[in-house]
Formats: structure tokens, sequence, C-alpha cells
């Protein structure tokens, strides 16, 4: 593969204050791939044994080409203008941006070549190819105006208006359809400047107060998603015969924008000469026209569809707190930084009036809920919660309705930095906490089901009496279960349905503390380099690093990382036996200044 990357900026000052920009930048990638499947050819013994590929017959020989482009191109043009009026400050901007991004992806292979030469052209039948072409365009009109009063109050306000090709089409004349329009405005003051009983306070380094209001507009789809597209069917609709089917989610011929309507107030004040720094913020965000993937009915020919489906409101609180230096003896300083927030969510209102919305992986958006909630299969139980297990064998019973549990997004986020600097030596690490979510572990069915899981080997995989468990007596009255042990311990009890169906059995707490990373940093004197290198190498600096050192989790989960997820998507907290295990990363570098 190949980049390019191109940049170009010229500047006019036609007249005092005014200043022209035009910036034009862009990027161009070029790949090429080539794979090959040499053939092979097994013995009589390797076919006749069924234990191995080989009994699916002899290997032929394969190859595939590919090829792909791409390139991204932003230019901006904008113009800024400052005054200054006695005591006000003023500046106003203006301008204009357009970016196209572009792509092309071309492919042949056979996976039946008539010789050992991997070239397309000793394909034995019609190759398999495809190609995708892909352009998306953004025009973006933009303006800013500020306000600055003595240095200690100031204003903002913002205004953007953009032209989305993801919307429609640049040549449609319903401009409605395809473009739309956020503002935005803040102030802030610096009450420590403004109030003289504040200045020059031997407590009170800084205080300052802000507020904002913004509404921030997203296109969240990418290029042709207002049209539903189509695929050639294997077999369909028989033999060699071409046919076509739909892909599985429906689109529609017109999406909305989302847009987040956000307001937000600050606090941040300093004391002790700046050694202490405080910082807490609150804010509010309403969400509306949120792209989202539901559930559909298969009926349709579509089993999921892409809707402008929810409205939910966001609420947060963010709390800061940094030390500088937290410890200072002689050449040694300790700095620590920490950071807290608090956020959650409501689901306001759901497309057509629906009250719930399925988005796949058990995860659910429900009216009056936090977004999102996992909805999943659980174990039938009496009207005291005990697990309901049958007479005769022991084995639970599965609830034939799903149940409500916790949401999949955190609620409580907390970070740290500890810094250390002792002459030429640099330390910091980093650790995070994330809590108040669930996380679903897919991976747990296919542990117990061979056997390898802390589940599994409970009991010393002996027939048990399950845990929490009632019975019916006959009599339609549920009694406590001290006497009925499972018919199986082993295999015939953590492979099977009444055990794997329950998705609660491998719900756990999605909370972790990570020692995310860790530093050692050295900077080299220049002296050392200058008896050799006359003076060419003014400094380096050589660290070792190293992430995800450390991970503490809840005793309930037994699987992996919660922050694994199957999806990119909105469905989250789900996770599969195809996620790698975590990892840790080591790694050195050496700095050298010239």
């Amino acid at each position: 593969s190949d980049d390019v990357i191109g940049n170009l900026e010229l500047g006019y000052k036609p007249v005092a204050g005014l200043n022209i920009v035009y910036r034009l930048s862009s990027t161009i990638s070029n790949a090429v791939a080539k794979s090959t499947q040499g053939a092979y050819t097994y013995s009589a013994y390797a076919k006749s044994s069924g234990k191995s590929i080989a009994s699916t017959g002899d290997l032929v020989g394969a190859v595939g080409d590919a090829s792909s482009f791409s390139s991204r191109i932003n230019s901006e043009l904008f113009a800024t203008y400052t005054k200054k009026v006695k005591d006000i400050s003023l500046q106003a901007l203006i301008g204009t941006s357009y970016r196209e991004n572009y792509s092309k992806a071309l492919s042949i292979s056979s996976s039946n070549l008539g010789m050992s030469v991997f070239n397309i052209l000793v394909r034995k039948g019609e190759p398999s190819v495809s190609e995708s072409n892909s352009t998306s365009k953004l025009n973006r009109y933009f303006g800013r105006l500020t306000a600055n009063y003595k240095g200690w109050a100031n204003a903002e306000v913002t205004g953007s208006y953009d032209i989305d090709s993801r919307l429609g089409y640049f040549y449609n004349f319903n401009m409605k359809n395809i473009s739309f329009f956020y503002p935005g405005a803040n102030v802030s003051l610096v009450l420590s400047d403004a109030i003289p009983a504040l200045k020059n306070n031997k407590t009170l380094s800084f205080l300052k107060v802000s507020a904002a209001v913004s509404k921030t507009g997203n296109v969240n789809l990418g290029p042709y998603s207002l049209e539903n597209t189509y695929s050639l069917a294997s077999g369909f609709p028989f033999g060699t015969l071409q046919g076509f089917t739909s892909d599985n989610t429906l689109r529609l011929s017109e999406y909305k924008p989302e847009f987040v309507n956000n307001k937000e107030v600050g606090l941040e004040a300093a004391f002790n000469k700046n050694k202490i720094n405080v910082g807490v913020s609150a804010y509010t965000q309403d969400n509306t026209n949120q792209l989202i993937t539901v559930a559909y009915s298969a009926a349709t020919g579509f089993p999921s569809a892409l809707l402008n489906a929810a409205e939910f409101t966001n609420k947060g609180l963010e709390f800061d707190l940094k030390l500088t230096p937290i410890v200072k003896i002689n050449k040694v300083n300790i700095d620590l930084k920490l950071n807290y927030s608090y956020q959650t969510n409501e689901v306001k209102k759901l497309v057509d009036g629906v009250d719930e919305l399925g988005i796949g992986n058990g995860n659910f958006i429900i009216k009056g809920q936090s977004a999102y909630m996992f909805k999943l299969t659980d174990y039938l139980k009496d009207a005291q919660g005990r697990v309901i297990v049958d007479k005769a064998t022991g084995y639970p019973s599965l609830d034939p309705v799903v149940k409500m549990f916790g949401t999949t997004l955190p609620k409580h986020l907390f970070g740290a930095t500890l810094s250390v600097n002792w002459k030429q030596f640099s330390f910091n690490a980093v650790v995070d906490y994330r809590g108040g979510n669930q996380v679903y572990s897919g991976l747990g069915p296919d542990m117990d089901f061979s056997g390898i899981s802390i589940r599994s080997a409970q009991n010393n995989r002996q027939p048990f009496i399950f845990p929490n468990s009632s019975y019916d007596d006959g009599t339609g009255k549920y009694v406590a279960n001290t006497s009925v042990y499972t018919q199986n311990g082993g295999y015939g009890f953590w492979s099977q349905s009444m055990n794997t169906s329950v998705n609660s059995n491998y719900l756990a707490d999605g909370s972790f503390w990570k020692l995310r990373e860790v530093s050692l940093s050295y900077t080299i004197p220049n002296s050392v380099f200058n008896k050799f290198t006359r003076n060419a190498i003014k400094g380096a600096t050589f660290t070792l690093t190293g992430r995800n050192l450390l991970m503490f989790l809840p005793k309930t989960n037994e699987w992996t990382d919660p922050e694994f997820s199957n999806t990119t998507g909105n469905a989250q907290g789900v996770n599969t036996r195809d996620n790698t295990p975590p990892t840790r990363i080591f790694g050195a570098n050496l700095t050298l200044n010239f």
C-alpha cells in the first residue's frame, strides 16, 4: 500500500485586522493484495482416515488479486477580522469548506486453477469478481463572533450550515432534505479578575464560571444508505441461473440528521498559587432523530430496518482535580490528576409511538428506561424468587418470557494519572475505572459446553441440588428443594439447553479497574552527544512503555475483558468466542532532537 499526503496553505492580509486563509489538503491511498493456495494431494491413507480435511478431497490451487484506491480532498476558505473598541476586543470569522471522499475496490479470484501457476488466466470455470465504488461530499458554511471585555468576560456565538450528499443528491432541488443548520453560544466570566476583592488573594488563585448552549448536527449514514441494495444469490432461483437477494436491512428514501441539544454550566477554581485546581461541570443533552437499526418483521423480507427511531436525554456531572505538585522534595516532583464522571440517560420517545425496540445482541431501547437495556432469558421462578426445578430430574426450567436486566453503558467513569519527575527521569501511570453496567459473555456457553469453565467444574461435576430452587409438590404448591438432585452434573447437565440457553447465567457486572498505561522516560543530557556529534544532536529521550498491565474484575465476571464487544454499533455489552483475549503491550522508543 502507498499513501500520498499533500497540504497547501495561502494567506492574505488586504487591510489591518483582516486575514484571509485558504487551505487545501489531500490524501491518496493505493493498495494491492495477492493471495495464493498451492495444490496438494493427500495420500490414500489420509483420505481413508476420515479424521482430517483430507476426507473432503485433494486441494486445488487458488489465487486472488485485489486492488483498491481511496482519496480524500479537503478545501477550506475563511476570513477573520479583529477589532478593538476601547475595552472590548471583537473577532469575527466567516468561511466555507468542502470535503470529498472517494473509494474504489476491485477483486478477482478463483479456487480452481488448472495448473500450479498462480495466475487467474489458468482458472477452470468462471472467476469470482467484485467491485465497489463510493463517493460522498460535504459543503459547510460557518461563522463565529467572539467578544472579550477586559480579558475577564468572554462571549461567543457560532453557526454552521451543512449540505451533505449522504442525505440525498447535490442536484436535488429540495435543499431542505439534504441541508441543516446548527448554532451555539457560550459565555464565561473570570471572577478572580473581575472582582477586586478576589485579586491577589493568597488562597484563591483563580475562579471562573461558564455556561454554554449549542445544537450539533450529525449525519450517521454511509454513502448510498437511502436505497435498498441487492446482491447475487448463490443457487437462486436454481442452478447457474443468476438471481439477486435484498440485503437484510431496510433503507428509507429519506432520513433526518441527528441533533444534539446541549446545555452546560461549569466552575473552575485554583488555590494555593495554582497548586490545587478543581473543575466541576453539569450538562444535559437532548438527542433527537437518532438513527438506529431496529428489529423488523422478517415477513417483509427485511429482518431489520434503519430508522430515525429514538429521542433520549443524557445527563451528567464531571469533576476534575489536579494537584501540581502534590509532593515536592528537593528535585522530586509528584503530580496527580483525578477525574470522575457520572452519566445517565433516559429514552423519551420512540418511532410510531411504540414503547420498546430491539436493536440486537439482547439490547433494547425502552421508553422511560436507560439506553440500552438488556432483555435476556432467565430461569422460571416461583413467587419467592426460587428457581423451579423438575421434581423427577432436578433440572431447572426456562422462563418463556425474556426479562429486563441492567444497562449496557457504564454510569461511572474514573481516571487517575500519576506523574513523578526526578532529574532526567520521568514516570507516568494511568489508572481507569468503569462501572454501573452489565456485560453478557457469549464465551460462557461455549466454555460450559466444552467443560473448561469454572461453572462446569462446580460440585466436582457430580449431581447436585440446584441452589435456591423449589418444585411443585403435586398440589400446585412450590416447596423448597432440599433433596432432589440433578440427574447429571457433568456433560449431561452443563452442555444442555437448560443451562446454556439461560442468558442470565452469563450476565456479569461490567465494572473493572485497569492499569491502563505506565511509562518511564530518561532524558539523555546534551553533553553526552556534544563530544561525538559536535552539537548535531541537541538531545534525546529514551522511553519504556506498557499498556493494559493489570486488570481487576468482579467475581461475577469469570470470562474476559468487559470492554470487548462483538460490534462497534449501538448494541454493546456482548462478547463472543471470536473476541481475542486481552493483551499486554510493551514498547520502547528513542527520540532524537536535531
